[in-house]
């Protein structure tokens, strides 16, 4: 069942972005499996992902979108990335028979992001919407999937979080931003986005 997780989460970010899906980079890391000394059982999953996650904040229409990649694929040149940056570090730790993942204890996801901030309730360049602030800035991911779902008992949650001092469209101005977006999967299958923030000051 730890497939279909993994296989579930990319189709919820996906969803969520501004972006048709983008094609890893060919001379990118290898994957790296490795043995945690202290228990056998235990394995760390690392690899680099390019990744792109965007949500909207309902209290004020700003919809923010972080993200190691150009939004739709470079489409939209007053808004975004250009081109394909260094890609997000990743990490997932859990227990394994031989190979096969027995639970998941729980995943990380950090690294540089490039940091677009839009109203949706104004329009303008960016996807049809006024750019508000972009920039550099930091994203991070957990997801705490502690056993999964499958034994009826636990919760999966994704949190995904930023930060960063962005450059305002309007004056030059430097803005601070920070956000988060929740997502949580009950054993019933359903999924709610239990928060979502986007903070400009």
């Amino acid at each position: 069942m730890r497939y279909l997780r993994l296989a579930l989460l990319p189709l919820l970010l996906i969803a969520c972005t501004d972006t048709q899906p983008v094609a890893p980079i060919e001379d990118g890391p290898v994957f790296n499996w490795m043995n945690n000394p202290d228990n056998g059982n235990f394995k760390v999953y690392r690899a680099e992902f390019d990744w792109i996650n965007c949500w909207t904040d309902a209290e004020n229409g700003l919809r923010v979108c972080q993200g190691t990649v150009p939004l739709g694929g470079g489409s939209e040149p007053d808004c975004g990335l250009q081109q394909d940056e260094a890609p997000a570090s990743y990490q997932d730790v859990g227990t394994y028979v031989g190979d096969v993942p027995e639970s998941w204890l729980h995943a990380h996801m950090q690294g540089d992001a490039w940091i677009t901030v839009r109203d949706e309730n104004t329009p303008g360049d960016c996807f049809g919407d006024a750019l508000v602030a972009e920039g550099w800035g930091r994203m991070s991911s957990n997801d705490n999937d502690v056993f999964g779902t499958d034994d009826g008992a636990n919760a999966n949650t994704w949190r995904f979080r930023g930060q960063g001092k962005l450059t305002a469209a309007a004056d030059g101005s430097r803005v601070m931003y920070n956000g988060h977006w929740q997502i949580v999967c009950w054993p019933t299958g359903e999924c709610n986005v239990t928060s979502s923030v986007v903070n400009l000051h």
